[in-house]
C-alpha cells in the first residue's frame, strides 16, 4: 500500500510539473510576441491614462511593424541604458514632417485635431528663453520636477522614426525633447485598461496598495474608432 501510494504521488507530482512548466513557456511566449503588462507611472498621460493604472500591452506590432497615429505606446526611452519604460501618445510616423506651433501640431502642413489632449493651465504653463545654438538639440530644460519644452519646432522624421508625446503636454518628457523613436524602442500600443493601483495618501507606515477596476475596458484609437 504504501508503495502504491508513493507511486501515486509521484505520478501526480510529474503531471503537475509538466503542467506548471507548459505554463511557463505559454506564458512567456505570450508575454514576448502576443502581449505585455505594464503599469503607468506619472500624470504624463492624463487626462485618458493615471498613475498606477495596469494596462494591456499589444506585442503584435513586433511583426507587422504597422503602428497607428492616435495609438498610445509604450516604449523604452531613447538611448536609456536601463531601459526605462514610458507610455506616450503616437503622433508622427515614419517619412513624415511634424510641426509644433503655438500648441498647435501639424503632419506635413496639415493640422491634426486633439480631443485627448490636457488643456494647458496657463498659470502653471511654462516659460521659455531663447537659448545659445549649441543648446538647441536638447530642446528643453528641466525646473521643479517640470519639463519645459521650446513653444515651436520642425522635425522630418526618417524611416525608421516616431514621433511620441504625452496628453498632458506641459508636463510631459517625449519626443519634443528627445526627438524621435525608432521601431526598436517601441513595445506596443496599449489595448486594455486592466485596473488601478492606490495607495492612501495619509499613510505614514507601511501599507497595502488596493486595486480597483477603475477605468477598466478596452482603450479605443481616437482617429480610427478602435
Amino acid at each position: 500500500m504504501g508503495k502504491t501510494r508513493w507511486i501515486y504521488f509521484a505520478n501526480l507530482a510529474y503531471e503537475l510539473g509538466k503542467w506548471a512548466f507548459a505554463i511557463v513557456i505559454v506564458g512567456t511566449l505570450v508575454h514576448y510576441f502576443l502581449f505585455t503588462i505594464f503599469v503607468i507611472s506619472g500624470p504624463s498621460m492624463e487626462p485618458e491614462f493615471h498613475d498606477g493604472q495596469i494596462v494591456l500591452v499589444s506585442r503584435i506590432g513586433l511583426f507587422t511593424g504597422k503602428y497607428s497615429r492616435g495609438d498610445p505606446m509604450v516604449l523604452k526611452f531613447p538611448g536609456d541604458p536601463d531601459h526605462k519604460k514610458y507610455i506616450k501618445r503616437l503622433i508622427g510616423l515614419p517619412g513624415e514632417e511634424i510641426t509644433i506651433k503655438d500648441n498647435t501640431v501639424y503632419i506635413n502642413g496639415k493640422k491634426i485635431y486633439e480631443t485627448y489632449v490636457r488643456p494647458v493651465d496657463e498659470q502653471y504653463a511654462p516659460y521659455y528663453y531663447e537659448r545659445p545654438e549649441w543648446e538647441e538639440e536638447a530642446a528643453a530644460l528641466h525646473r521643479q520636477n517640470r519639463v519645459l519644452i521650446k513653444p515651436d519646432m520642425t522635425v522630418k522624421l526618417g524611416q525608421d522614426d516616431y514621433f511620441l508625446m504625452g496628453d498632458n503636454r506641459e508636463n510631459s518628457n517625449d519626443s519634443r525633447r528627445w526627438y524621435p523613436a525608432s521601431k526598436s524602442d517601441l513595445v506596443g500600443p496599449v489595448r486594455f485598461i486592466l485596473g488601478q493601483i492606490t495607495t492612501r495618501q495619509d499613510c505614514t507606515g507601511f501599507c497595502l496598495p488596493s486595486f480597483t477596476l477603475k477605468g477598466w475596458g478596452p482603450v479605443v484609437n481616437p482617429y480610427y474608432g478602435g
